[in-house]
C-alpha cells in the first residue's frame, strides 16, 4: 500500500515539474502570438487620419540599396510621393551590375488608401498600373495584386522605417528585398 501511494506521489511530482517546465510556457507562448496577430490587424483608417498620412508623406521620396549604394551587384529601391504625371506614390526598382542597369521596373499610382495596424500604416495603391524599363520595356506586365507598402514611425523622419509587401510573390527580379523593416534615406530629388 504504503508502495502505491509513494509511486502516485512521485508520478504527481513528475507532472507537475513537467506542467510547469513545458506546458506553462508553450502555452504563454501561443497566447503570445495570438495576441501579437490580433493586434497588428489592418484596417482602413478614416478620411482624417488617411489626410494627415498622406500630408506627411506628400513631395517626399525615400531610398535604399542593398548591399550599399557603390556595390558592384546591387539593388535599389525608391519609394517616391511626389505629385508627378497624375501619379501621386511610386515603387521603382532596379538591379545593377556596375554601371549598368540590369532590371529595372516601376509600380505607380495615382491614389493610394492607408491601413492601420497598431502604429503601423500599410499603404494600398489604388488602380495600380506597371512598368518594365529594362531588360525589355512593357506596360503594365508586373504584377501588382498584393503588393503594399508598410510603415512605421511614419512621424519621426530620424525612425522611419519601410517595408515592401508581396504577398503573393508576384514581383521580378530585383525582389525580394526590403521585406523586412529597413531605414529608407530621405532623398529631396532623384538623381
Amino acid at each position: 500500500m504504503k508502495t502505491e501511494n509513494h509511486f502516485k506521489q512521485k508520478l504527481s511530482a513528475v507532472n507537475l515539474r513537467y506542467l510547469r517546465t513545458y506546458f506553462v510556457p508553450i502555452v504563454t507562448f501561443f497566447i503570445c502570438v495570438i495576441f501579437i496577430s490580433c493586434g497588428n490587424s489592418y484596417e482602413f483608417v478614416d478620411s482624417d487620419e488617411e489626410e494627415r498620412v498622406k500630408s506627411e508623406l506628400e513631395d517626399r521620396s525615400f531610398r535604399q540599396f542593398a548591399p550599399s549604394v557603390g556595390a558592384t551587384k546591387r539593388k535599389g529601391v525608391i519609394i517616391d510621393f511626389f505629385d508627378s504625371e497624375g501619379q501621386s506614390i511610386s515603387l521603382w526598382a532596379q538591379y545593377a551590375e556596375g554601371d549598368f542597369a540590369r532590371n529595372e521596373w516601376e509600380i505607380f499610382a495615382s491614389d493610394y488608401r492607408v491601413e492601420k495596424g497598431g502604429s503601423e500604416y500599410r499603404l494600398i495603391f489604388e488602380n495600380p498600373q506597371s512598368r518594365r524599363i529594362l531588360p525589355n520595356k512593357c506596360e503594365n506586365c508586373i504584377e501588382t495584386k498584393g503588393v503594399s507598402i508598410s510603415i512605421r514611425n511614419l512621424f519621426d523622419s530620424k525612425k522611419i522605417e519601410f517595408k515592401i509587401n508581396d504577398e503573393d510573390d508576384n514581383l521580378s527580379s530585383p525582389f525580394p528585398v526590403f521585406n523586412s523593416w529597413t531605414r529608407f534615406s530621405e532623398d529631396e530629388y532623384f538623381d
